[in-house]
């Protein structure tokens, strides 16, 4: 395992270094060999090294190990974060956007994480993630990064930004796409667990409901009433239909329902009436318990409505898929790792 870094060196053929990140990947399903991995730090530089270099074989089995690594509490150098960071600025780098998301996302996931990530990011820089989503040049992992970041005070300040926030709703309805839409559910769930940004969301509420709504016949009367962005929607307008999306929208709408003001918009538009009817139409007890919820704030005395307090904003972010550990891809050559290190190595460095 010593020669190992070595291995990786830009002074080593190709072959090599691409066969002993091939055995390094095929090992970090092993939590104990990660911890040693994070611990030699000649191996980490060089992998560091191998994801910028320009065969892309070889960067995209680096950013595979570092997505293991980082999944399994390894967090790298503040000083190695501006070089993951402008990966996104170059198309050249496009085949990294999805492992480069996931090493973002892994690192930024507590509270702590979040808000020590967060002074490293622009508004720019939330702007561009979201368009990449929607290019779709990126599987929806940037979306949890953002909804990371939401867990701490500037990055929900920057969030509801005017030029950011569209960009973010946007995703919700992002097509073919469950991570995405997920997500960004989960994000506006975190940015709507603090009071302060309800005003901020209230001009969105239209959307953040749409994805609950679905063709139902509603009478004239309560139609007219309703926002016109959720009237007369086609009969076969379709619902979310992510169980895990829909139940963090009602979350959402919720927390919102803690200001008064957003109470009395549900009022003022009507919104009972669709939330009613998503109610009658979802199947599943805890998602209909979460829309319950919120149709109590909206039907029970203001002085009666019991809420969650501020301080019970999520320390961390809990979506257990956006940490899946990567396997070496079908397509490459797996070393074997059941011989011992020391004749692979041999392997490797004879080019056999």
């Amino acid at each position: 395992m010593d020669e190992l870094p070595g291995l990786l060196k830009h002074t080593q053929p190709l072959n090599v270094r691409i066969g002993a990140c091939e055995l390094l990947l095929g090992l970090t399903s092993d939590k104990t060999a990660v911890k040693q991995f994070s611990q030699n730090a000649d191996l980490v530089s060089s992998l560091w090294d191998c994801l910028s270099d320009s065969d892309r074989k070889l960067s995209i089995t680096a950013g595979n190990i570092l997505v293991n690594m980082t999944a399994d509490n390894y967090i790298p150098k503040p000083e190695m974060i501006p070089s993951l960071l402008a990966l996104f600025h170059s198309e050249k780098a496009l085949y990294l956007y999805n492992s480069t998301a996931m090493i973002l996302n892994n690192i930024s996931r507590s509270a702590a994480q979040a808000a020590d990530f967060v002074t490293r990011l622009y508004p720019a820089d939330c702007i561009r993630y979201t368009g990449i989503v929607a290019a779709g040049k990126e599987q929806g992992y940037l979306t949890a990064v953002l909804g990371n970041i939401a867990l701490s005070a500037k990055g929900r300040e920057m969030l509801i930004r005017d030029d950011v926030l569209p960009g973010v709703i946007a995703l919700l309805t992002f097509p073919g796409n469950v991570i995405v839409r997920r997500n960004s559910a989960r994000l506006l769930r975190n940015v709507a667990f603090d009071v302060t940004t309800h005003k901020a969301l209230v001009p969105i509420l239209p959307q953040i409901v749409y994805p609950m709504c679905g063709g139902e016949e509603i009478p004239e009367e309560d139609m007219e009433k309703l926002p016109l962005d959720l009237q007369y929607l086609p009969d076969d307008k379709q619902r979310e239909v992510d169980l895990q999306t829909r139940i963090l929208l009602s979350d959402t709408l919720f927390q919102m329902g803690s200001s008064y003001e957003v109470r009395q918009e549900y009022r003022r538009w009507n919104y009972y009436v669709l939330f009613k009817a998503y109610d009658e139409w979802e199947e599943d007890l805890d998602a209909r318990e979460a829309m319950q919820n919120v149709i109590y704030i909206i039907i029970q005395d203001d002085g009666k409505v019991d809420l969650r307090g501020q301080e019970e904003l999520p320390t961390e972010v809990d979506d257990p898929q956006t940490e899946d550990v990567v396997q070496p891809p079908e397509e490459h050559h797996v070393i074997e790792t059941s011989k011992s290190s020391a004749d692979t190595i041999s392997k490797l460095e004879s080019g056999s």
